[in-house]
């Protein structure tokens, strides 16, 4: 277990703790899911680098030794060999006479060949959903010209590991206003589309319209968070 990261988790739910049990009433959900967020790293530093005690395996008794018996030798007993039964002479019956010739048959007229089938068209695959005027500027992509800047546009696998702790609260914050379930939901969809258009799609459609990130004090939180779905569907 890790003792002082765990200690510094332990610290900041003692104080968050206090602070919320002074004044109950006006607790939001933002405070709940620091809170929340809180007893997660401490779970993790918990488990990590865990010594738990195994218990020594347990010794395997030691073989029983049977006394020693003297062997007994039988006596061999010869058996005289049985004699071979007579050969039997299997009668071969008479060759039967040969078949008449089958009558000829007629093949009928050769039938005009059938008509070409035409093979199905591909099914042209469906459009992405159009951005609506206002949105392109979340979208926007600048090409990296620094090594630094190319360093920051590496792929990621997983945007729930990739994004640290107070970018999570500033994204449920400012982009999700407070709804940290709807924060998650997000993110396990946009971990499971198949690429960055159908990701495109669904904060079109589910995140920036309903929350207006085209907003002046969102935008630039906005374009944050949809460069890291970017670099998750490279």
């Amino acid at each position: 277990m890790d003792f002082q990261k765990a200690k510094f988790y332990l610290d900041k739910l003692n104080r968050e703790f206090a602070r919320m049990s002074k004044d109950p009433e006006n607790t939001i959900r933002l405070d709940v899911d620091i809170m929340a967020s809180y007893v997660r790293e401490l779970y993790d530093a918990i488990l990590s680098q865990s010594n738990v005690y195994d218990p020594p395996p347990k010794a395997e008794p030691a073989p029983v030794r049977l006394p020693h018996r003297p062997q007994i030798v039988e006596p061999i007993v010869e058996i005289a060999p049985t004699p071979p039964p007579p050969p039997v002479v299997a009668e071969v019956p008479p060759p039967a006479p040969p078949a008449p010739p089958a009558p000829a048959r007629e093949e009928p007229p050769a039938s005009a060949p059938p008509p070409p089938v035409e093979e199905p068209r591909p099914t042209p695959p469906r459009p992405s959903v159009s951005t609506p005027q206002g949105l392109d500027v979340l979208f926007e992509e600048k090409q990296a010209k620094e090594i630094a800047e190319k360093l920051a546009e590496t792929a990621i696998a997983d945007l729930k590991k990739a994004i640290p702790l107070n970018d999570r609260l500033l994204y449920t914050s400012e982009l999700f206003a407070g709804d940290g379930k709807a924060f998650e939901e997000a993110l396990a969809t946009l971990n499971s589309v198949r690429n960055f258009e159908e990701a495109r799609d669904f904060l079109v459609q589910s995140c920036a319209v309903y929350y207006t990130w085209t907003e002046k004090k969102r935008l630039d939180t906005a374009k944050a968070f949809i460069k890291l779905v970017r670099r998750r569907h490279k």
